[in-house]
Formats: structure tokens, C-alpha cells, sequence
């Protein structure tokens, strides 16, 4: 981006700021900015803030929200009692007079003083109200669908898992357990991108399907909706997404947008579910395939529709490895792309060929939009349980009796105020989000004490950061870490070339230092990495390190 003019990467981060905004709100915020950058020739601090992930200046420059407590839940209040006409808690209103105008004059009546009428309007969608103020005054003459609606290809890609009905397979600790496939699927070829064997839909399996379909294939320059489940490891998506956009989405080209389908509601994705049936008629020929490892048969009782079933279900005595190492899946996969399939939209029958479909569609475009693996593996920092936490105006975090310096986006922090966030613990570091459902990473925190491994440790690759490059240097060469110092040593301008410089320029010294020493090894470390240390405040004072060549024995 720095490579850009000033007047292409402003109207690139007006993009991004607006991406997400619809009507109104996109229209006005666009004037807004676009008359600042008329007037003064600079691009508005916030602007700025949207290459470092900030998509909301208020959240994080601690200012306070609004709209108060108070007055939040008295307009919640108002909205659901005046759709129900038994409630006295407030007037019936008919859905007509409904609007957000008439509660915002009889919130300001009651409280006697200005409510911002454009954060009622936030409000209202982030707690999902508009259903009340649609809510028809009976529940006589609703139309209702009948028929799949037709969707250009690559427009909407849907994501979903299915578990197993007729098979139980050992799990990590031995015990039998149903697996599931999560299937990602084009709704307008019916082309399936990915099918993934699992035991549970968690945040980290959703992500690691996730990067997995981007690096997959190529994409078109265009507004692409993404439809997961509504189940609870779909939801960190948002996150994923917000920052993809953020890194990738130009105008009028590339650009994700989530929409998830809702809570039980099958119907949001009605291609997908139809998709299903036919995953579980492959269920036996995975015991068909693995018939020498039956090890038992018991009868099971499932409701269908409503309808109690009997059925068979098959212990197979196979890991999930097995099953996902078996070509059997991807046998699957393939079959329903370069096969024929007969499909219903909008009340017409047709048929095509679902691979077919989606290369023609892929070969129709100009330019498309690839991914590399280098480019997606930061997301799998997003895959990890979130908690709440604050960081203090001092650039830490107290979490589970340790304290964590902020190491990465500790400028993003306000210096006056805590901030509340979110945050993943992997080993010895957290990783911060915004608090948002949709809040992206803003950057890391590492504990003071050394990470001690524990059972329970996912084993997943996540590529260092520069602090990280900089201790493993130092432990290579005999130092005890004290980690509070090493961490000032970095916020004041200390990396990995710079302190490789400084100990090769002292490297002699160290050398005399350790021999000279009479302690034990633990000792002689710190004492090493204090003097190292030292160095480095020396180093800082008198001017930029010059870039010497490194010593043959310094790796």
C-alpha cells in the first residue's frame, strides 16, 4: 500500500471503512471523509487506523458508548411490548407506526435529555429487533416459499457439517463416537470445494477449512456471501472474514461478505441439507470398504420428521485418521463433481455438470484472486477459545495468575483508560481481539515465565513473531531470559538484525565473561543476558548499530 499514491490509497481505505456499512450510514460516512480529504489533503487519522485492523475508533480509544445502560434497556423494552398487545408495559403499536423515530421521541420525553437517534438504528440491529418491529399484528395471510431461489455461481458458498447415522468409530481416548464431514459448497454449480471428516464443528476446525477452501481455488474479482451454520464453532468465521477484507477487499472487486444463515433454520440452507441425504447412503459403503473391522451392530432409535425410526448403527474399530487416509472421501467428492445431477430452481428442472459449471465460470474471468499459504496461516491464530479480558493502561494483562506484557498493537491501547478485549491463549502467549463478534486481531501478549507444557496443548503451527526470533536467538546462545526486560527492549526499537549486531560486537567479551564466572549454569545466564542487555541500552544511546558482518559462529 505504500507503494500507492496518496489519492489511490485513500479511496482504498475509504473502502474499507465502508465496506461493511450499508444505506445511509455508507452514504454519509463517504461524504464525510471524502469532504476532509478535500479540505486539508491529509487522510483522516481514522482512515489510517483501518491498516492496522481498527475497524472503530470509539471501542478502542476507550471512549464511552452512546447510548447508556439505561436507556438500552428501556428501549429493548419498549420495542417488545409494543408488538404484544396482553403487554402492559407499554401501548400497542401496529407494525405500520413502528419506527424508530416515534421510540426516539419517547425515549428523549422520558429521560429528558438528547439520544442519539443514528445509535438507536445501530442498536436495533446489533440486538436483532427489527423482527419485533416487522412482528405482523396477526399471524394470518403470511406468504410462504415454496421453491429454491437461483444464484449465480461462486455468489453464494455455504458451509455446514453432517454427522453420521449408521456408524460409531473410536475417538482420541478409545470410546466410540459418531465422526461428522463438514462440507463447503457452492450453491450455484453445486460444486463442492472441500468435505472434511471431524468429531466436533470447533472454532479450529472451522478455520482450518476455511484457509484451506481460500488457498484452494481461485477467486473472482466480486461480492462473494459465505453462509455458515449458525453453530457455535461457525460463528469465530466473522472474524476470519473481517480480516480478510480488510486485507483483500478493493473497490468494486474482491469482497466477502458474511451471511450466516439463522438459528434453526434449515431452510437458509436448503441446497446443502438436500446435499445430505446423499452423504449418508455413503456411509455404508465406508462399511462396506472396512467390513473386515466390524466389530459390532447395535439397534438405535432416531425421530426422522417427527417420526420414530429404528435403525442399525455399525461399530467400526477405526481412528478418525484412518477414515480421513482412506480414499474414500475424497472418491466421494469427486464423483458429485464430474457427475451429472438434476436440480430444481425457481420451479424448472435442469441439469448440468458441476465441475463443468464452475470451470467455465472461472475461465469467463479477466483476473481472479489467489491466496498462498504464507498469506492465510496467521488466521489459524483465530481458531483458538476466546475469553474476556482488559488490558491496562499499562499495556498488560492479569490472566489465570500471570501477568502478560502486550508485545505486538501495544500502540492500538489507550494509555489513560483499560481497554476490554478478547483473547486466545496458545502456550506462552495471548493472542488480543477486538471484543465485537466480527472483531479482528489486533495483536499478541507474552507471559513473563516461560511456557511449561501440558497435555492439553493443540499441536498447531503458528509462525513466530520477531520477539519470539529474538529469545530463541539468545537461549541458543546460553542466556536465562528475564522476559519483562527483553520486552522493553523491543518496544524501544530492539530487533532480531540488531541484536544479532550487538552480540557478535561482544561476542569475544561474552565469551571471557562466562569463563571468568564461577556459578552455576543458571546463574551465569542471567548474568549473560543482562550484560547483552546493557549493551543494547548502549547501543540505543549512542546511535544506530552499524551492520557489521556476523561472525562464522553466530547462527
Amino acid at each position: 500500500m505504500n507503494d500507492l499514491s496518496i489519492d489511490d490509497r485513500f479511496y482504498l481505505l475509504l473502502h474499507k471503512k465502508i465496506m461493511n456499512k450499508t444505506g445511509s450510514a455508507k452514504r454519509r460516512t463517504k461524504k464525510y471523509y471524502k469532504d476532509q480529504y478535500r479540505k486539508t489533503g491529509i487522510i483522516p487519522r481514522p482512515l489510517l487506523l483501518v491498516e492496522k485492523g481498527v475497524m472503530e475508533g470509539r471501542k478502542c480509544s476507550g471512549r464511552p458508548r452512546c447510548l447508556d445502560k439505561a436507556v438500552r434497556m428501556r428501549f429493548i423494552d419498549m420495542v417488545k411490548a409494543s408488538c404484544d398487545p396482553l403487554s402492559r408495559d407499554f401501548i400497542f403499536i401496529t407494525r405500520k407506526a413502528r419506527t424508530i423515530k416515534n421510540y426516539h421521541y419517547w425515549l428523549e420525553q422520558e429521560f429528558g435529555k438528547a439520544i442519539s437517534l443514528q445509535a438507536l438504528r445501530r442498536y436495533t440491529g446489533n440486538e436483532n429487533l427489527k423482527a419485533y418491529l416487522e412482528k405482523p399484528d396477526s399471524e394470518e395471510g403470511i406468504p410462504v416459499k415454496h421453491t429454491f431461489k437461483k444464484e449465480p455461481v461462486f455468489a453464494l458458498i455455504q458451509i455446514d457439517g453432517c454427522r453420521f447415522r449408521y456408524i460409531k468409530i473410536r475417538n482420541e481416548t478409545g470410546k466410540w463416537q459418531a465422526p461428522q464431514v463438514i462440507e463447503t459448497f457452492d450453491t450455484g454449480s453445486r460444486y463442492m470445494f472441500d468435505l472434511e471428516a471431524c468429531f466436533e464443528e470447533t472454532s479450529m476446525n472451522a478455520v482450518d477449512l476455511f484457509t484451506r477452501f481460500l488457498t484452494g481455488i481461485q477467486f473472482p474479482l466480486i461480492t462473494i456471501c459465505i453462509r455458515p451454520d449458525n453453530a457455535k464453532g461457525f460463528l469465530n468465521l466473522k472474524r476470519v472474514i473481517n480480516a480478510l477484507n480488510i486485507a483483500h477487499s478493493t473497490p468494486g472487486g474482491f469482497f466477502m461478505k458474511s451471511d450466516f444463515a439463522r438459528p434453526h433454520s434449515p431452510k437458509d440452507k436448503a441446497h446443502l441439507e438436500s446435499s445430505h441425504r446423499s452423504l449418508h447412503n455413503f456411509e455404508i459403503r465406508i462399511i462396506k470398504a472396512f467390513e473386515d473391522r466390524i466389530v459390532k451392530t447395535v439397534p438405535t432409535t432416531i425421530f426422522n420428521q417427527g417420526k420414530k425410526e429404528t435403525i442399525t448403527v455399525t461399530f467400526l474399530d477405526i481412528t478418525l485418521h484412518d477414515l480421513k487416509s482412506s480414499p474414500l472421501i475424497q472418491e466421494y467428492r469427486d464423483v458429485h463433481n464430474r457427475n451429472k445431477h438434476y436440480f430444481n430452481e425457481n420451479g424448472r428442472v435442469d441439469s448440468w455438470i458441476p465441475e463443468q459449471k464452475m470451470t467455465q465460470f472461472l475461465s469467463e474471468q479477466s483476473c481472479a484472486l489467489t491466496f498462498s499459504p504464507g498469506q492465510v496461516q496467521d488466521y489459524m491464530k483465530y481458531g483458538f477459545k476466546k475469553i474476556k479480558a482488559t488490558v491496562s493502561k499499562k499495556r498488560t494483562i492479569r490472566h489465570a495468575n500471570q501477568d502478560y506484557y502486550v508485545t505486538i498493537g501495544a500502540d492500538l491501547f489507550n494509555r489513560h483508560k483499560s481497554t476490554s478485549v478478547k483473547i486466545s491463549r496458545f502456550r506462552d502467549k495471548l493472542y488480543i481481539f477486538e471484543p465485537g463478534e466480527a472483531g479482528v486481531l489486533l495483536g499478541e501478549a507474552l507471559s513473563c515465565k516461560p511456557f511449561e507444557g501440558s497435555p492439553n496443548t493443540p499441536d498447531i503451527h503458528v509462525p513466530p513473531d520477531e520477539l519470539t526470533k529474538i529469545s530463541h536467538f539468545l537461549e541458543q546462545h546460553s542466556m536465562i531470559i528475564d522476559r519483562p526486560s527483553l520486552i522493553e527492549l523491543y518496544h524501544r526499537g530492539i530487533d532480531l538484525k540488531q541484536a544479532k549486531t550487538i552480540y557478535m560486537q561482544n561476542q569475544h567479551r561474552y565469551e571471557a565473561y562466562m569463563k571468568k564466572m564461577r556459578q552455576p549454569l543458571q546463574q551465569k545466564g542471567k548474568a549473560l543476558f543482562n550484560a547483552f542487555a546493557l549493551d543494547c541500552h548502549r547501543s540505543m544511546h549512542s546511535g544506530q548499530v552499524a551492520p557489521y558482518a556476523y561472525h562464522g559462529d553466530v547462527k
